[in-house]
């Protein structure tokens, strides 16, 4: 990783808008912009030099830089394909430059869609500066709409904390409606968000209503009588309904020293972040793990073969989901925007350039307003007995 970072700061010497030409040809030439945190002005002096010893770097620069290295592959791939792109990077964390100078900067430049990797704490910020400048922008990272209004500009890839419920209420319903379901639950705001929104849901006349049981994770008796009272001759459904990992590993432990009780496998439905918890732990054993994330690549394709063949070769380290997500962006977009140039917006669920990821890219209205794009896509994986698939 110390290769990897310090192979990136010695690129970056001397470069201020970080500008990549892609494919010289004839024909119109379209730009994009990237806006990652690579915090330059920490690394570098006012003479250009490096402040770090070739062995350290600034470690607050990683994610920016791996994003930064996604598009780069992006456009050496682009490239080959003739595609004509210029690719403007711009360091959202500069100390001789405001966001708001370097968004004009972009304007000034002719950018067209930008592309930007930023914190929850600027999604307003950024949602605001696309509105006013009228350009398009893609939040590739955080998982919020930043309260945008009226802005057919901002495009939000990572779903809402709303749009990822509902989607797996949504799964539960048509996977699991005639299960016994038990809904463990904790004590905080987004568990009580949970509740509200799978009842609120579970409301709707559209369909047959799910037989759902709220319990309280931490009242062991109410628990364990729920469980007792459980037909064990029919697979069970237990949704842990909280975003703490620490909770969810609790339950999944607790859950799996009694899947015995169980003829059949016991399923338990988790939250999109429980990527982090490690399901080939004994502890968990003989129970049918699913949960959904937004970002799911299982490296059987040929870019992202490409893309880890590379690092393996010259990084000796493993490319990092930022990586991948930004290669595939700006893949996507390079090529819809040479496609399709000034009415991108109105192709932006089209599928014939999808890389690595799926999108479902759907417009959200309000009152019959259009407030902004949303990618609507959330796959869902299982885990059982140390295999991990997609199962949608």
């Amino acid at each position: 990783m110390m290769r990897f970072c310090f192979f990136f700061f010695i690129f970056l010497i001397g470069l201020g808008s970080l500008q990549a030409q892609v494919a010289e040809t004839t024909v119109k030439r379209h730009k994009m912009a990237i806006f990652t945190p690579l915090f330059l002005d920490d690394a570098f002096d006012a003479a250009g030099s490096y402040r770090f010893s070739t062995k350290s770097f600034p470690k607050n620069a990683i994610p920016g830089l791996e994003f930064y290295h996604g598009a780069q592959i992006a456009a050496d791939s682009l490239n080959s394909l003739n595609i004509p792109l210029d690719l403007y990077v711009y360091d959202s964390k500069s100390g001789s430059a405001t966001l708001e100078q370097q968004f004009q900067k972009a304007v000034n430049d002719s950018v067209e869609l930008v592309i930007a990797n930023f914190a929850i704490a600027d999604v307003a910020k950024y949602a605001k500066l696309a509105a006013d400048k009228k350009m398009t922008l893609i939040n590739a990272a955080v998982p919020n709409d930043g309260n945008a209004k009226d802005n057919p500009y901002f495009i939000l890839i990572n779903p809402t904390f709303q749009t990822q419920i509902e989607s797996i209420f949504k799964y539960i319903k048509a996977n699991f409606a005639s299960r016994q379901i038990i809904v463990l639950t904790g004590k905080g705001t987004s568990e009580n968000y949970i509740r509200s929104a799978f009842e609120s849901l579970n409301k709707q006349k559209d369909s047959i209503s799910l037989s759902l049981r709220f319990i309280e994770a931490s009242d062991t008796t109410a628990v364990n009588k729920s469980i007792a009272a459980l037909d064990k001759t029919k697979q069970p459904l237990f949704v842990i309904g909280s975003l703490d990992v620490n909770l969810g590993a609790a339950q999944l432990k607790r859950l799996s020293a009694i899947s015995s009780q169980f003829s059949v496998i016991a399923t338990v439905m988790g939250m999109p972040t429980w990527e982090s918890i490690s399901l080939s732990k004994s502890e968990f054993k003989g129970l049918e793990v699913i949960y959904s994330t937004p970002f799911y690549n299982s490296g059987n394709d040929v870019y992202s073969k490409g893309i880890l063949a590379y690092y393996t070769k010259n990084m000796f380290a493993k490319p990092s989901d930022l990586v991948y997500r930004s290669f595939g962006l700006v893949f996507r977009f390079g090529r819809l925007l040479n496609q399709y140039g000034k009415e991108v917006n109105a192709h932006l669920d089209d599928k014939q350039f999808r890389v690595i990821y799926d999108y479902d890219i759907q417009p959200v209205f309000n009152n019959h307003h259009l407030d902004y794009f949303e990618n609507k896509k959330l796959y869902f994986l299982k885990f059982y007995n140390g295999n991990l698939q997609q199962v949608n």
